[in-house]
């Protein structure tokens, strides 16, 4: 048995979690500060601003299914190396040549969010979930930590590059392609698909005793229900636990990108400055750690449901608050409630399926969820933007997304574990 020393799933974990901050938070995150110099430079109204990030989010999402393809195919750390790459040359394209609305709509949204999609959290949660059982809520989330802390360092460092170009927005992208180089070269060099690639097992011990057919698909008897059965994709969509997920999913999903797109302008609107603005934005990203921490405490112990139920009320509050931040105290206290909400929440939705469903369609799983989380996410910052040109007001997208957010609490308490509809494999996954 390989001992736990020398177990290769933590480097894994900080491999991922370096891809993570370096070419899939940056643009996803730092977007936002960069996007309103942009708009500004090129004219763009706050219609076209929000439907640029609302394409990119599509892309960031949209697309998971073929992703997820790819990945069972040909492997994580392929479809990572090439998200990397793929992320680096949007990046150059849009430092170098792109001076028009269609441009940020082709480069930024489709070829840079589709690149982000490949190298993010799909490939580095399907993955993780291969080397950890017993751990897997805490290392799926202490991984998801690169994307927060990434988020609250490109927001500040992106405007400050910007800033000492003379506002050239262009000089943040030359950055995000340089940060890219470096992901593709971890992903290419570090990722490893499986512990038995090297002679390991999950969460580097060896089973002791694997549990008999006749115990298939039976929840632990304390604790967190964890499946000790693969279940199929099919049989996984014909349970309301997945239907009951994937809505709970609608308001952090369109939620956190609206205020990503907007946030900035929308704090210039009530009298902020735009390094202000920007501030506030990294510290709702850094208050997402809050709510992962959470997760990493106490998601293998108490039902990740339940924890994400009271994330998405915090968050539904939050968005109320965004609406009419005032002062100080009103600049940060919406950050704290979506920041640490929405961090919550969206670890509990990466560890709901392999703890309900198993490993073997984890990745399938993960790609209908992301791409549904991501077209309310396209649909979030454009249609706010269209709600703002229309009415000089962001109240009824930003009460909107609050309702869909309490909504979820009601659903999530419904989303008990499921019972498979059909007979167990006879070799089921180890728990």
């Amino acid at each position: 048995m390989t001992g736990q020393t020398t177990f290769y799933g933590w480097k894994l974990l900080v491999v991922f979690w370096l891809i993570l901050f370096t070419s899939f938070a940056f643009p996803l995150y730092g977007a936002s500060v960069v996007n309103a110099y942009m708009a500004e430079d090129l004219h763009l109204d706050r219609s076209a601003l929000g439907l640029a990030y609302g394409l990119f989010q599509w892309m960031v999402g949209l697309p998971a299914p073929l992703v997820a393809l790819c990945i069972n195919r040909r492997g994580v750390r392929f479809t990572a190396t090439l998200g990397c790459l793929i992320v680096m040359t949007g990046a150059l394209v849009m430092a170098l040549a792109v001076h028009t609305s269609l441009g940020v709509y082709v480069v930024f949204s489709v070829i840079i969010g589709l690149g982000a999609l490949a190298c993010g959290v799909l490939g580095a949660q399907s993955c993780i979930g291969q080397w950890f059982v017993k751990g897997k809520a805490r290392a799926i989330t202490l991984v998801h930590t690169g994307s927060g802390i990434g988020g609250f360092v490109a927001a500040p460092t992106l405007d400050r590059v910007i800033r000492q170009f003379g506002g050239n927005w262009r000089a943040g992208w030359w950055l995000m392609a340089g940060l890219s180089v470096l992901g593709a070269a971890l992903a290419a060099l570090f990722i490893r698909e499986t512990p038995s690639d090297l002679g390991q097992f999950p969460d580097g011990q060896a089973p002791i005793n694997a549990p008999s057919p006749s115990s298939a698909g039976r929840a632990l008897a304390k604790g967190v229900h964890k499946t000790t059965d693969d279940w199929t994709f099919r049989d996984v969509f014909q349970s309301p636990a997945i239907w009951l997920i994937l809505f709970s999913s609608l308001g952090i999903s369109a939620g956190y990108p609206l205020m990503l797109a907007h946030g900035v302008v929308h704090l210039k609107d009530l009298g902020y400055t735009a390094s202000q603005a920007a501030f506030s934005i990294s510290f709702m990203l850094f208050a997402s750690l809050a709510g992962q921490l959470i997760v990493v405490l106490w998601g293998d112990r108490i039902e990740p449901r339940l924890i994400w139920a009271a994330a998405s009320a915090v968050f539904g509050v939050g968005m109320v608050l965004a609406l009419n931040a005032s002062g100080k105290a009103g600049l940060y206290l919406y950050a704290v409630s979506l920041g640490a909400g929405f961090g919550a929440s969206f670890s509990c939705l990466m560890t709901l399926p392999g703890n309900y469903f198993g490993r073997k369609a984890y990745a399938s799983i993960l790609g209908v969820m992301i791409a549904v989380g991501t077209t309310a996410g396209a649909a979030g910052p454009y249609l706010a933007g269209l709600v703002y040109d229309h009415y000089a007001s962001y109240a009824p997208a930003f009460y909107s997304v609050a309702g869909f957010s309490f909504a979820a609490v009601v659903a999530l308490l419904f989303a008990t574990p499921p019972v498979r509809r059909t007979a167990p494999s006879l070799a089921p996954a180890v728990e």
